[in-house]
Parts: structure tokens; C-alpha cells; sequence
């Protein structure tokens, strides 16, 4: 039974190794050399926690990190936020098995709680109910569309400030619908690692970017942030248009949800530079992400440490800068202060698209 990370079952009375979906496991494990130090570690460690009801993570004696509950153990993880020689050794070599503690803690509770309900609720009829409801909300856009009259992408702008406030409505409802439904699949990494775009498409950069503000301005939330979007291009993409759109949407998505000023919105800014360079720069003010923790806020799961109160699970910057690389976009963050008093750590959080490859 191959699980999602490295794995080790024991079936009668034997240690077996496997491979996990979305990272391999490490050499070490399969070295004659280490067998009888790995069987009297994870032997013990299974039988201590036969039956236990909450993710226990450790480091086993090679220097990996392991997260067991009951009889389900992921093994050869590298937990970004602990530091040794050894597991800044580890780190180098296996980087694709680096991850937040937290992250795979709930990943591994998904994962065991997924295998024990599957006899309730087969994952094959959930699955098959979201394809379905994927279809449907697909027809329900594309009737919405015709409502207003958005028969190509040039006349978006036009045609969306021309509607009925209850039309715009009807538009962001079944976007935003969408948006949720695509979670499901770009949160699972197997999925954004094999992601591959068609340049054979052309799209407008800033129609995109003003689309996604357009949508968040618009959406059901009470009480909502303004934001502020500023700027212009006339540069186009190649690519398909609906997964820059998704990156630009997780980037405002975090920067209203790390908002911590009601009064001081995101802020969405645009602007073209030297050698057909386009820069887009999407800003929340709020407290700032510590300069040691900058490197690390694009792994998968990795959460700030002034974001953990916050709902979420540490995939939206990971699934980020996957889709960027597609576009040859390189994606940065970028912490400006606005006090000279170093004991302040409130200022803006500015994640930094550059476009290099733009097109007139």
C-alpha cells in the first residue's frame, strides 16, 4: 500500500520501505549497513504507537524525521524548521522531502482518516460528484457569459463595468466556484508538478490581473477590504490564460487574508519596465514575514510564524511559484518596513511577479 510520503509498514514481524507518491525515500533506508539500527528503531516505534489517536514526529537515528499515527508512518522527511549538521546535510540532498512539521502532520491525518472512511464513502463517488459538479458549474459560466454578452476577452472590461450589479454577481459566483473546485486538484502536488501550458495561446497581462481584482471586488464577503489596483500594460503572455489567472488569484487571496488593517486594503500595482519587462506587484499591510523565514515560504506546507493563527495550509505559495516557472515568471517577496524602529514589525508584504518573456 504505497501512501503519499515514504512509508514503513510492519507486516509479520518484517520492516518494509516503500517509496511515497509525491517524494521518494531516501537511499539510506535500503543500505544493508543501516538495516538493524532502522528494524530495532521503527519496530519499537509501531508497536509503541499501535492504536494511538495523534500524530506523533520525531527523528529516527539516521537523521530523517518520521510523523506515525496508529499503524501509518511516514519516514525520510526533512522538517524545515529544525536545524543540525546532519539535517542541513539531508536538506541538500533530498530537497524534494523538505516540508513544514505541521504540514505533514495534517497531511498524514488526511491520509489515515481517508483509508478508514473509504469503507463509509468511496473516494470514487466523492470523486466522481466533483467531476459532475465541475460540468455543471461549467455550463452555468458559460450561460452567464452570454448574459453579458462576453464574447471575447478584449471586451471583458466593457462589458463586465456594464452589467447589473446582480449580473456581476452571477459572474463572480460561478468563478469563485471554480476557483474552489480547482483546489481540489492543484492541492494535491502530483497534480501542479505534472502541469504543463499550450504557448500557443496569447493573452493580455493586465486583462487578466484586472479580471481577478475585479472578481474579489465583487464577491460575497461582508464588510470587505478595498483594493486598490493601479497601473497599466499592454504587454501580453503566452500560455493559457486560466492558470496565470489562478496565480495571480492565490496571491490576492493571501494578501486579503493577511490583511490585518481593515482601513489599509491589498494593494495590486502593474507596471512595465526596461527589455519588455512586466512587474506585478501584489501588497498587504500587516505584520511582516521574518527575513530567516523568506527562503522558506514557497516549500510545500510551510507556514509563516506570524500566520499560524490564521486558517490555512501552507500549499498556496508552493502551487504559486510551480505555476510561475511555466511562464518563465520569476516570483519574490519582498518586506518593506515603514518605521526606522527595528522593535516595529508591521509593513508591507509585497509578493513580486516579474514577467520577462512579454510580448506586444
Amino acid at each position: 500500500m504505497k501512501l503519499n510520503f515514504p512509508s514503513v509498514q510492519c507486516v509479520d514481524d518484517i520492516l518494509r520501505f516503500d517509496d511515497g507518491i509525491f517524494c521518494k525515500l531516501p537511499k539510506e533506508y535500503v543500505r544493508e549497513k543501516n538495516r538493524s539500527t532502522l528494524e530495532t528503531f521503527y519496530k519499537s516505534l509501531i508497536i509503541e504507537f499501535k492504536g494511538s489517536d495523534e500524530v506523533k514526529t520525531g527523528t529516527d537515528p539516521l537523521g530523517f524525521d518520521y510523523a506515525i499515527l496508529d499503524y501509518m508512518c511516514y519516514v525520510g522527511l526533512v522538517f524545515v524548521n529544525e536545524r543540525s549538521s546532519k539535517k542541513n546535510s539531508n536538506k541538500k540532498k533530498y530537497p524534494n522531502n523538505k516540508f513544514k512539521q505541521n504540514y505533514i502532520a495534517g497531511r498524514l491525518k488526511e491520509e489515515y482518516d481517508q483509508k478508514n472512511i473509504n469503507k463509509f464513502v468511496p473516494v470514487g463517488i466523492f470523486s466522481q460528484s466533483l467531476h459532475e459538479l465541475r460540468g455543471l458549474n461549467s455550463k452555468i459560466s458559460g450561460h452567464v457569459d452570454s448574459l453579458m454578452k462576453l464574447t471575447d476577452e478584449e471586451s471583458w472590461i466593457e462589458r463586465f463595468e456594464g452589467s447589473s450589479e446582480s449580473l456581476k454577481k452571477l459572474y463572480v459566483g460561478s468563478r469563485l466556484t471554480k476557483f474552489i473546485l480547482d483546489n481540489t486538484r492543484f492541492y494535491n502536488p502530483q497534480f501542479v508538478e505534472s502541469l504543463s501550458i499550450d504557448k500557443q495561446f496569447i493573452f493580455t497581462i493586465h486583462k487578466s490581473v484586472y479580471k481577478i481584482v475585479k472578481i474579489y471586488q465583487n464577491d460575497f464577503t461582508a464588510d470587505k477590504t478595498e483594493i486598490i489596483f493601479t497601473g497599466k500594460s499592454y504587454r501580453k503572455l503566452k500560455g493559457e490564460r486560466e492558470y496565470f489567472e489562478i496565480l495571480v488569484k492565490i496571491l490576492l487571496e493571501n494578501a486579503l487574508k493577511f490583511t490585518t488593517e481593515k482601513r489599509i486594503g491589498p494593494k495590486v500595482e502593474i507596471s512595465e519596465m526596461a527589455d519588455n519587462e512586466v512587474v506585478i506587484l501584489v501588497s498587504s499591510y500587516g505584520r511582516l514575514i521574518p527575513y530567516e523565514e523568506s527562503n522558506d515560504i514557497f516549500i510545500r506546507g510551510y507556514r509563516s510564524s506570524v500566520h499560524l493563527s490564521v486558517k490555512g495550509t501552507g500549499m498556496g505559495l508552493y502551487i504559486a511559484k510551480s505555476i510561475s516557472r511555466l511562464y518563465e515568471i520569476e516570483i519574490s517577496y519582498i518586506a518593506e518596513e515603514v518605521s526606522e524602529d527595528k522593535s516595529i514589525k508591521i509593513g508591507w508584504n509585497k509578493f513580486k511577479l516579474l514577467c520577462k518573456e512579454t510580448y506586444k
